[in-house]
């Protein structure tokens, strides 16, 4: 093992990203603490979290590509898909952000006009046990550590306590957080209870988090009362563990 001190010129973001890359291959939810401990086996050095963070970030870079060129390439990419499949049905969401003056991707959906033309023929049953069952037979097989998120369908809450495979550690359940802010506006018609909401669940640290929660407590206690009543690992970013 070759050993550098803390500041040797050559222990910089690439050397670091490089010991990082076989890591990020196998899971891109690596997190900083661990990425300081790889590096410190690595070479006997244990680097700042900034260096950490700019390694797994040129690392995860190298792997997947940039941001902003993956989303540049998006939309040549979803002229692509209806070109050459007449018919395809795409809707871009995009969502005002509640701390800047700009407008946030989220998401892309699109579905195949045969997929259009098929699930007319389909039955008019919903088996969400035998889904997820084949999901995790066919699709996610051996894998461990995989994160569902849903909305708090009955169905598949229901499926979740029974299916043993989707149990912590084999797997994680987490509430799509975007459905349980449509249910939270149907409930309380202040939008900025709406925004303190987004931003609490958002939220990576835990201090931040108390005085967001605060603030809509301070508001509407019965909203806060609310929010409070589902476990906080399952929509906040903070308690999630990085899943």
């Amino acid at each position: 093992m070759d050993t550098f001190n803390e500041n040797h010129f050559n222990l910089d973001v690439d050397l670091i990203s490089l010991v990082l890359i076989p890591y990020l291959e196998v899971s891109i939810r690596f997190k900083i603490k661990e990425c300081i401990t790889t590096v410190y086996q690595e070479y006997g050095c244990t680097i700042t979290k900034r260096k950490a963070y700019l390694g797994r970030k040129r690392a995860f870079e190298i792997i997947y590509g940039d941001w902003d060129k993956s989303f540049s390439s998006l939309p040549r990419y979803i002229a692509t898909l209806k070109y050459f499949n007449p018919g395809t049905v795409v809707e871009w969401r995009h969502e005002r952000s509640p701390r800047r003056s700009e407008y946030i991707f989220n998401y892309v959906f699109w579905s195949f006009k045969t997929a259009i033309d098929g699930f007319v023929h389909c039955r008019p049953r919903r088996d969400v046990n035998a889904f997820l069952k084949h999901l995790k037979q066919h699709d996610v097989k051996q894998r461990s550590g995989i994160c569902l998120i849903s909305d708090r369908h009955g169905g598949i809450l229901s499926s979740v306590r029974y299916l043993l495979e989707w149990h912590e550690p084999y797997a994680y359940h987490r509430y799509c957080v975007r459905h349980l802010k449509v249910n939270f506006q149907k409930k309380y018609h202040d939008k900025a209870l709406h925004d303190l909401m987004w931003m609490a669940a958002t939220e990576h640290q835990q201090c931040k988090f108390t005085r967001l929660m605060e603030v809509i407590r301070q508001l509407d206690p019965r909203a806060y009362t609310w929010l409070m009543g589902y476990e906080l690992h399952k929509w906040t970013l903070h308690a999630d563990s990085g899943r």
